[in-house]
């Protein structure tokens, strides 16, 4: 997948002054088979994350090959992009998180959002918080859903509420006339 990604960012205006050692976690979705993992390169703490919500246990066989891929990519061009080269690479170990279980099958995306939100390079509340229930993920699901369609910079935003309107409406109008018979 990364072979085919074009990762220069340089002419991007967001990246123009961005400098990576600012930065303490850098995030790298992976889909692999459609299954989302998340690499998470840790600069603070020395370490590449790898955060699976399936917890492969052959993750040094499957998962660490491809997860080295994905790093060395990141490495050579943090390399390439920024003057300021003091990160150690040779010094970083790897981690894999074991602690999280998703409940279903077809959940691992919301899992990654989950993570790039609160992922602070180890477990804390945000992350154990009963979220095995589908119920929670679910819910989750659906605030993501509301917050991208009530965005502001949606364009799309006055014509799905126009198009939600008039279907709430019409299912008003059927229930009332379901209850006078």
């Amino acid at each position: 997948y990364y072979d085919k990604v074009d990762l220069d960012i340089t002419n991007k205006e967001w990246a123009k002054n961005l400098s990576f050692t600012e930065c303490n976690l850098w995030f790298f979705p992976y889909c692999d088979n459609k299954h989302y993992i998340m690499i998470c390169v840790n600069i603070k703490a020395e370490r590449f994350e790898v955060l699976d919500s399936l917890r492969h246990k052959d993750f040094e066989k499957y998962y660490k090959p491809m997860a080295e891929r994905v790093v060395q990519y990141a490495i050579n061009y943090m390399k390439t992009q920024f003057a300021d080269k003091t990160v150690r690479w040779e010094r970083f170990s790897w981690f894999n998180l074991e602690k999280v279980t998703q409940p279903d099958q077809i959940s691992c995306g919301m899992y990654i959002i989950r993570w790039m939100r609160h992922w602070e390079g180890k477990y804390n509340s945000a992350l154990t918080k009963d979220w095995k229930m589908i119920d929670l993920i679910n819910e989750e699901r659906e605030c993501l859903m509301l917050d991208i369609i009530l965005d502001e910079e949606n364009l799309e935003r006055e014509r799905i509420m126009k198009e939600a309107t008039k279907y709430c409406n019409m299912k008003n109008k059927k229930k009332i006339l379901k209850e006078r018979r």
